[in-house]
C-alpha cells in the first residue's frame, strides 16, 4: 500500500467532503455522484478516482433502492437495460472512429438535445420504445464518457421523487455490479483503491443520511429542475473538455 503515503492529510479531507456533497446530491436527486466527484478528486489526486469512486457509489445506490423499493419498477428498467447493450456496442464503435475530443462534443451534444426535448414537453410519458432509447443512450455515453446517468434521469423527469431514485438506483447498482467485477477479474481494482474506498464511505453515508432532510425540500418541481441543471451540466462538463482537447 505505498501509494497511501502519496495521499496527504489535507488532500484525504477535500476528498472526504466531495464525496460527502456528491453522495448527499446523488442520494437527493437522483444521479450526480460521478459527475461531481470523479473529475474533482481526478484532479486532486488520481488515487481517489475513478475505482475509489465506484465502490463507494455501489453501496449508496443499493441503500437507495432499499430506501425507496416500494417504487421500483422492474418492467421500466428491463427496457432500460436491454437497451444499454447495444448502446454499448455502439459506443466501442465510436471509440474506435472518433477521438475523445470528437465523442465528448458528440456526447454533449446528445444531452443538451435530450433536455431541450424533455424541457419542451409539457407532458412526458414514458414508454417502452423511450426507456429503450434512453438505455441505448446511457449505455453509449456510459462506454465513452463513464457518464451515463443523464439520459435515464431526463427519462424520469415527470415522476415523482422515489420513482426517479429507486429506478436510477436499480440501473446504477447492477451496472456497477458488472463494471467492478469486470474491473477486479482484469485486474484493474488495486488494494490501496479498496482501502481508500472504504476510508470515504463514512462521507458517503453521511450524505445518505443529509439526504432525508433534503428530500422533503426538493421533490416535486424542484427535483424536476434540478435534474434538468444536473444533466445539463453534465453535457456542459463534457462540452468544454471536448472543446479544450480538440
Amino acid at each position: 500500500m505505498e501509494a497511501l503515503a502519496h495521499i496527504t492529510t489535507p488532500e484525504f479531507a477535500i476528498a472526504f467532503l466531495v464525496s460527502f456533497l456528491a453522495a448527499a446530491l446523488h442520494s437527493t436527486v437522483g444521479f450526480g455522484f460521478a459527475l461531481l466527484s470523479v473529475p474533482v478528486l481526478s484532479l486532486l489526486n488520481p488515487l481517489f478516482a475513478p475505482v475509489p469512486q465506484l465502490l463507494v457509489v455501489f453501496p449508496l445506490t443499493l441503500a437507495i433502492v432499499i430506501r425507496e423499493r416500494h417504487a421500483v419498477e422492474v418492467k421500466s428498467t428491463l427496457w432500460i437495460f436491454a437497451g444499454r447493450i447495444p448502446g454499448a456496442l455502439v459506443g466501442v464503435a465510436l471509440l474506435k472512429m472518433l477521438s475523445g475530443a470528437a465523442l465528448d462534443v458528440l456526447m454533449s451534444s446528445m444531452v443538451i438535445l435530450g433536455v431541450a426535448l424533455v424541457v419542451s414537453r409539457g407532458t412526458f410519458q414514458r414508454t417502452a420504445a423511450r426507456e429503450f432509447g434512453a438505455g441505448v443512450a446511457s449505455g453509449t455515453m456510459a462506454m465513452v464518457s463513464a457518464i451515463g446517468g443523464p439520459p435515464i434521469a431526463l427519462l424520469y423527469r415527470n415522476d415523482t421523487g422515489p420513482t426517479v431514485r429507486a429506478n436510477l438506483g436499480l440501473v446504477f447498482a447492477i451496472g456497477l455490479c458488472i463494471t467492478i467485477s469486470v474491473r477486479a477479474l482484469a485486474g484493474e481494482v488495486s488494494w490501496d483503491e479498496v482501502v481508500i474506498g472504504a476510508a470515504l464511505l463514512p462521507a458517503v453515508w453521511l450524505g445518505l443520511r443529509v439526504s432525508r432532510f433534503l428530500i422533503p425540500r426538493v421533490d416535486g418541481p424542484r427535483l424536476r429542475n434540478a435534474i434538468v441543471v444536473v444533466a445539463a451540466a453534465a453535457a456542459l462538463l463534457l462540452l468544454a473538455r471536448g472543446v479544450f482537447n480538440w
